[in-house]
């Protein structure tokens, strides 16, 4: 391609920018090749504009002089350097002057120098001795006839002339004498071809001059800014060098040719040249960093930054390797005012203060900044680190070197270490030093240190991102971050002392409380590094203050560690979820499953396995098969306890022992391990029963692992992460053919978040995490505690703007919609309270979690629309294919219903209050349906509103009805201590549909009687026909009136078909209902939201005040007494204050239970009623009054001193 491309460049440039612009990995090469082409054949271009800019050619009246020129190329952000190497030859004497100086100005700036010194300080052959530098350019000369080849083959031919040359030890001598210890050289190569470098130093031991690879490709000045040195890694042995496309960045690549699975590491190294205002000599990149960020929320130095990590990330993208760990290191030669780190902004003091502290939070804000613009991208391409050099010139003590190092730890999520350049009064070296008050990893590490070889942490993070998911570790950040975010959305103000992330999670790793723990052994907090696990299974428990638990609340999540044997589920893993589960259980608090997993472990005996012999029928001849498998006697003696197995001597005297089974030293191995998955899957259900219970699958998760995801009920599923039970592979092994291609083709979010498995899927692992703390926002921070009420930034008394016109849209209903002005039209709930679950699941009902008045609720709604279902073609049935189902607005189907049974088995559970806008014509009622189990899904609604805990409104929306076996399964008679039914003025409900009604109940006889008996004309039509009859009319007469009455009744037919339907809806108005008693109230749309927040307060502090009865009582006092004891104290506290108040009164009553001291007396008395009771008791048992005194002894026990006296006192009066 060179060979075509180099002696006519402008002939392919419109090809290689087609070539250059494929995306396809099979085309990465092609598409690479291209790019460097492209930017190659560029080159020419500058050339000749650089070479215009320095003639007395390119000045015209008005432009800037040679001297702007010169300044601007040195400045330049575009890689000029080898466009002003091919004009070290140009013909003009004049301006080859001006080249070279210009060249050489641009490697020679003095924070260059500075940085040259620094970097050969501690070298051992330089010592304080004197440094110079020597440029040695080899321009390009005419072929020399005896050298035959390519350009490259003269170039290195000409290379190693001068090595030669160096060589020569009168040469060195002469060379060393006169203090040169670098020499540079640089051959100039044809048009369009890039100049060749290399450097050589000078080494004391050997008393010679050597090439130093590391140092090809860049010149000695530069080489120095970018600190190649740190590049010589423990444990790699060759490094690959590879210019960008663009020639910005400078890219080595590292590998171990011993071993070739060890990871590459690729180091992408630049420096970052800030251009004055006006350059000509700038790409249209510098002006834009392509992220459709505006330029106002960044800084001028973040601006420089991210523009250079813009193109390396493209860079990387079309990287041939694909590298498991790359680091990115920028050099900013120009030094910055603090002002350069402030955003631009009308609203941003312009006063910044000088001192560290202001210049670490501006350096921690930009890497911040930078990083939720592009973390996710680097992550996704294995940047794992990237760090900014750069100096401060400012008055106060923040002037100097600064370092900013993040680290990407997750896609979303990072470290940030600040450092300054610090030099060692002892050694004299250059040090990271932290500018904050916690210590960096690299505090007190000298500069040019190499990079460390990877940590294990950095390994299992590798391997965690190489699985597509984040290494359970780091998961604990993942939520810090989700909760910044969190406090930021909510608009309340942050805690006190939360300056950064780390005050709003406190993670406690719980272990096993033995070493090597197993099944009843107790698990028990302990604060370790990360990493330490010898189980592929962690678990924490998470402190966090939260917008709703400001003062903190606590979750226990458990995650699958997918980089210790493919986070599978082996007996001590089982016996450890187990264990967690158990104590969320206890602790009533909410359990979290992060799944990653390859499901229950596979394994053989690997001792075993070493030394086994075979028995072969023919030892001579294999191929006619084998006996049995066996073990020597020498090899039996030292596994005898790995095999079950029996002795067998033979003719010839020799002792074999046959493996009849084979148990294994290591625990593990087959069957226990599936023993155990059934422990963990009764553990896993019973704790959604006893506790919340929420599953993310953030990387695969086979098996058991799937049947977790299942048992826990609530599911987040990762958009690029299956749900499966069995490897594609394997089944089509079992199918013997290629029938599935991918995981995902089973158990992705197109089969899971479609079958009421997944409640919400998500892109990435942060947004999963944001979703859980989501959702834990409507839930209690015990179970069976008060609901997370806050401040409601949605006013409760506002109107519901929404209005609906034919139908009601359910989501409209709910969270408002935008009119087409843009102005938002407010539902029932809050704004932006909403968030609907089983989304891509029976679509023809609506699910989710809302807040009305900052109260967290469950909601059901209902689709009007017609909704289409995609039922996918199996590609294990050949006659398969994909089918789309429409399914009717306003009508239950077997999947919508089970999805609403399972909607309030959930809300149920989370101790929420329940909302219904019913809006159902009934049950689709056909053959399929009732072959899918409608009935039984029907059947599962009423149970579950039967058992429903929680106070439930059932509100038939504007243009909304009800009707028939809809209405039965969710009516107030179902569980009347807890449902209540409300219906807007519009609304309608009864049996049948109007229509149906009067083909009953209004057929057309009844029909035609109602017209002759209210239509004139038949009246007085059918009046003549008797008489016509009576009075012996003639035949034709009586005829004539009969069809003049049949035309008239087939006129008025129509019409009074419509009398006759409206005259059924008028059985259907709400205002009957309410007539009838079957709702509380009708309940007009606009006021909905102040009501039904009104009360849903009175409902909830109803609730509250009679648990607390029964509490005292006991569960045998039922709901429905402990209303009645309610209403008593509440009435006779009314009368005693003087208030007016009724029992109907929300807010009065409200108030009332908000102020304890009005029913305080009645709560005491209950349990000295019960203590009573219970005492009383135990004079019907002598056993119990025998065990009375042991109990008495074990009460006083408990008692502190200056309790127990009143309490002897007290007794001693009652004895009298």
């Amino acid at each position: 391609m060179e060979k075509l491309v180099y002696p006519n460049p402008g002939a392919y440039r419109d090809l290689l920018v087609r070539f250059s612009s494929l995306n396809h990995k099979r085309y990465y090469k092609l598409a690479l090749k291209a790019s460097e082409l492209l930017e190659q054949t560029k080159l020419s271009e500058l050339c000749s504009s650089i070479a215009r800019s320095l003639s007395d050619l390119g000045m015209h009246k008005g432009e800037m002089t040679i001297k702007d020129s010169m300044e601007d190329l040195v400045s330049a952000p575009l890689p000029v350097e080898d466009a002003l190497i091919s004009l070290f030859d140009y013909s003009d004497p004049t301006v080859q002057q001006k080249v070279i100086v210009t060249y050489i100005s641009r490697l020679s700036l003095e924070s260059a120098s500075t940085a040259i010194m620094a970097a050969l300080k501690d070298s051992v052959q330089y010592n304080n001795s004197e440094v110079n530098t020597m440029h040695i350019v080899l321009l390009n000369a005419e072929t020399e006839s005896n050298i035959s080849g390519t350009s490259d083959d003269q170039a290195q031919h000409r290379m190693e002339k001068l090595t030669k040359i160096l060589k020569d030890s009168s040469v060195a001598s002469d060379l060393q004498a006169a203090g040169l210890k670098v020499i540079s050289c640089i051959v100039q190569r044809d048009a369009g071809r890039m100049p060749m470098r290399h450097t050589f130093l000078w080494f004391d031991e050997k008393n010679c001059y050597e090439e130093e690879h590391i140092l090809r490709h860049v010149e000695p000045p530069l080489s120095a800014l970018l600190e190649l040195g740190k590049l010589k890694v423990k444990g790699y042995n060759e490094m690959k060098y590879t210019p960008s496309r663009d020639r910005q960045w400078h890219i080595y690549t590292l590998r171990n040719t011993e071993n070739p699975k060890m990871l590459h590491r690729v180091f992408f190294r630049t420096i970052v040249r800030q251009p004055n205002a006006g350059n000509k000599f700038t790409s249209a990149q510098v002006s834009d960093t392509g992220l459709g960020c505006p330029e106002e929320s960044l800084s001028f130095t973040s601006n420089s930054i991210l523009r250079s990590l813009m193109t390396a990330i493209e860079e990387l993208e079309l990287h041939a390797i694909r590298t498991g760990h790359s680091h990115m290191f920028l050099c900013i030669l120009k030094e910055q005012k603090l002002l350069d780190l402030v955003p631009f902004s009308g609203s941003t003091i312009v006063d910044v203060g000088q001192d560290e502290a202001t210049a670490c939070s501006l350096l921690r804000s930009m890497a911040l900044k930078i990083h939720e613009l592009v973390g996710a991208r680097m992550h996704h391409l294995s940047v794992c680190q990237w760090e900014v050099k750069l100096k401060l010139d400012c008055d106060g003590p923040a002037s100097g070197t600064w370092r900013v190092v993040t680290t990407n730890v997750t896609s979303h999520t990072c470290t940030i270490d600040i450092y300054r350049e610090v030099e060692d009064t002892e050694s004299q070296k250059l040090l990271y030093h932290s500018a904050t008050s916690s210590a960096g990893p690299m505090h007190g590490v000298a500069l040019n240190n190499p990079y460390q070889p990877l940590s294990v942490i950095d390994l299992k993070r590798c391997s965690a991102r190489n699985n597509r998911t984040t290494y359970c570790y780091d998961f604990p950040l993942a939520f810090e971050t989700a909760l910044q975010k969190s406090w930021q959305s909510n608009c309340s103000s942050v805690p006190e002392g939360s300056e950064n992330s780390k005050s709003y999670v406190k993670s406690t790793e719980l272990v096993f409380a033995e070493k090597h723990g197993s099944w009843g052994t107790p698990i028990i907090p302990m604060e370790r590094p990360a990493g330490l696990n010898d189980i592929g299974m962690v678990a924490w428990i998470l402190e966090m203050s939260t917008p709703e638990f400001p003062n903190g609340r606590q979750i226990i999540v458990v995650a699958n560690d997918i980089t210790f044997r493919a986070g599978s589920f082996g007996p001590r893993e089982d016996a450890f979820f187990e264990a967690v589960t158990n104590l969320a259980c206890e602790r009533k608090l909410p359990l979290i499953y992060l799944a990653a997993n390859s499901g229950a472990r596979i394994g053989i005996a690997d001792e075993v396995k070493s030394c086994f012999r075979v028995g072969w029928s023919d030892e001579r001849s294999p191929e006619r098969g084998f006996q049995y498998i066996y073990l020597t006697e020498e090899d039996y003696a030292r596994i005898s306890s790995s095999v079950i197995a029996h002795k067998l001597q033979l003719d010839n005297g020799e002792i074999r022992w046959i493996i009849d089974s084979v148990v294994g030293k290591e625990d593990g191995l087959g069957v226990e391990n599936i023993h155990g998955s059934a422990a963990i899957a009764s553990a896993y259900s019973r704790a959604y029963e006893e506790t919340f219970t929420l599953t993310f699958v953030t990387g695969r998760t086979v098996g058991i692992g799937a049947y977790l995801a299942r048992l826990g009920i609530r599911c987040i599923q990762r958009l690029d992460q299956p749900i499966i039970l069995t490897g594609f592979s394997a089944l089509n092994k079992l199918l013997g053919r290629e029938v599935y291609s991918s995981h995902m083709q089973l158990g992705g979010p197109k089969i899971m978040a479609t079958n009421g498995v997944v409640h919400l899927t998500v892109s990435d692992d942060l947004e999963g995490v944001s979703n859980i703390l989501r959702w834990l926002s409507y839930v209690p921070a015990n179970i069976g505690g008060p609901l997370p009420i806050t401040k409601p930034l949605d006013p409760p008394d506002r109107p519901v703007a929404y209005i609906p016109e034919n139908t009601c849209d359910p989501r409209a209903a709910i969270r408002g919609v935008d009119d087409s002005q843009g102005k938002w039209l407010g539902g029932m709930f809050d704004k932006d309270s909403f968030v609907e679950t089983f989304e891509g699941w029976a679509k023809t009902v609506v699910t989710g979690r809302a807040k009305l008045g900052g109260i967290p609720v469950g909601v059901i709604a209902v689709e009007t629309q017609t909704m289409m279902q995609l039922i996918p073609a199996d590609p294990g049935q050949l006659d398969s294919h994909e089918r789309s189902v429409p399914r009717a607005g306003q009508v239950w189907f077997p999947d919508s219903a089970t999805k609403t049974a399972q909607a309030l088995l959930d809300f149920n559970r989370e101790g929420l209050p329940l909302f219904i806008l019913a809006n159902w014509r009934g049950f689709s009622g056909g053959q399929r349906d009732l072959f899918e189990g409608i009935l039984q899904a029907g059947s599962a609604i009423v149970e579950n509103l039967r058992t429903y805990n929680q106070p439930a409104f059932v509100y038939i929306p504007m243009a909304g009805e009800l009707r028939g076996g809809a209405w039965v399964v969710i009516d107030s008679k179902i569980n009347p201590d807890r449902i209540e039914c409300y219906a807007e003025r519009t609304a309608k409900g009864n049996v049948l549909e109007p229509q149906g009604l009067i083909e009953i109940k209004f057929r057309s006889e009844e029909l035609q009687d109602c017209m002759g008996r209210l239509d004139p004309e038949l009246i007085n039509l059918k009046a003549k026909l008797q008489d016509a009859k009576h009075g012996n009319g003639s035949l034709p007469d009586i005829e004539s009136l009969q069809k003049s009455i049949e035309a008239r009744t087939k006129q008025l037919l129509p019409l009074y078909t419509q009398i006759a339907v409206r005259f059924a809806e008028l059985h259907d108005t709400s205002l009957r209902m309410a007539a009838k008693g079957v709702i509380k109230k009708v309940v007009d749309w606009e006021e909905s939201r102040s009501f039904f927040y009104k009360r849903l307060r009175r409902r909830i502090s109803e609730d509250l005040l009679a648990k607390e009865i029964r509490r005292i009582i006991g569960d045998n006092f039922t709901h429905q007494s402990a209303m009645e004891l309610i209403n008593e104290w509440y009435l006779a506290s009314q009368a005693t204050t003087g208030s007016t108040a009724g029992w109907d009164d929300d807010d009065a009553f409200v108030a009332w239970k908000d102020s304890p001291e009005n029913y305080k007396g009645y709560i005491q008395e209950l349990r000295a009623q019960k203590v009573s009771q219970s005492l009383s008791d135990l004079a019907d048992s002598s056993s119990d009054l025998q065990a009375f005194s042991q109990g008495l002894s074990t009460l006083l026990d408990k008692m502190d001193p200056s309790q127990r006296v009143k309490f002897v006192q007290e007794v001693k009066k009652v004895l009298g």
